[in-house]
């Protein structure tokens, strides 16, 4: 054992057992009644409640709430893969008049707080008519996420060998044609990876879907939490099952698919 790296150990087991901690109180919390979570909350249940769960997807209305971040989370990742790799190709592989002019434009789109754009992002959307409803979201986490995917995107594409483009260009393939059947697929790993971050990003967002979906029947499970947990503020377990539903399908999500992910960061994406 190399004497060296204890003191790198012993911050990696401080750090694990920080953020693993909470993780379990609150699925032993989720499985208790008020009770016996008083009496021992670091303890395992015995025996274990699922009345939590059952209150907060039924009552607490998870149920409808959980479809609408799924339906919204999908859209957002779907179109978000498709927006950001034809722009981030026309970005890496095209000239036009205002590339670097564009280019700058979305840099500066990842400096700005979201915070700052609220106000505009819902004076636009009121004026289409779009508040309450799932297109508003849609369309804000599209425009506040676009710049950050199109920049990775682009980075990807750069490292991609150039003679793969001009191999297809002279097979006279059009530009489309060339992004599609050749660029897109070779983009695979980097494409999960927007996917993954979009999804994730749209699905644990608060701040959109409190502004923009008002009405109770478009909530999403965040939403949907915080009303969740401000009623049951005297009930630790209810807020805890609300929790898990919540944090549960993304915590599945990512272990199926990080090796993915991993290797879409590794071959190109931050380089």
């Amino acid at each position: 054992m190399r004497w060296g790296l204890v003191p790198v150990y012993v911050v990696l087991l401080i750090t694990s057992v920080l953020m693993v901690a909470p993780l379990v109180l609150t699925v032993f919390s989720s499985l208790k009644s008020p009770d016996q979570f008083l009496r021992a909350p670091w303890v395992p249940p015995s025996p274990p409640v699922f009345d939590n769960f059952v209150s907060a997807w039924y009552r607490g209305r998870f149920n409808v709430y959980f479809k609408n971040s799924v339906i919204i989370s999908a859209i957002d990742a779907s179109l978000m893969a498709l927006i950001a790799t034809m722009a981030a190709y026309a970005f890496a592989f095209l000239r036009f008049p205002g590339t670097r002019v564009l280019l700058m434009v979305l840099i500066l789109g990842l400096m700005a707080p979201v915070t700052a754009l609220i106000l505009p992002l819902y004076a636009v959307m009121n004026s289409f008519g779009l508040v309450n409803t799932r297109l508003a979201v849609i369309a804000a986490d599209l425009a506040l996420a676009l710049p950050f995917f199109i920049f990775i995107v682009r980075a990807y594409f750069l490292n991609l060998p150039a003679e793969l483009r001009d191999a297809a260009k002279v097979d006279g393939a059009n530009e489309f044609q060339v992004f599609w059947n050749v660029m897109f697929p070779l983009a695979k790993p980097i494409v999960v990876v927007v996917v993954l971050l979009e999804f994730l990003w749209s699905w644990n967002d608060l701040l959109l879907r409190l502004v923009f979906l008002t009405k109770d029947p478009l909530r999403t499970l965040t939403v949907g939490l915080l009303f969740f947990q401000g009623l049951h503020t005297h009930d630790p377990g209810g807020s805890a099952a609300a929790a898990l539903i919540l944090a549960g399908p993304v915590i599945v999500l990512f272990l199926l698919f990080q090796r993915q992910f991993i290797q879409g960061l590794t071959q190109g994406a931050f380089k």
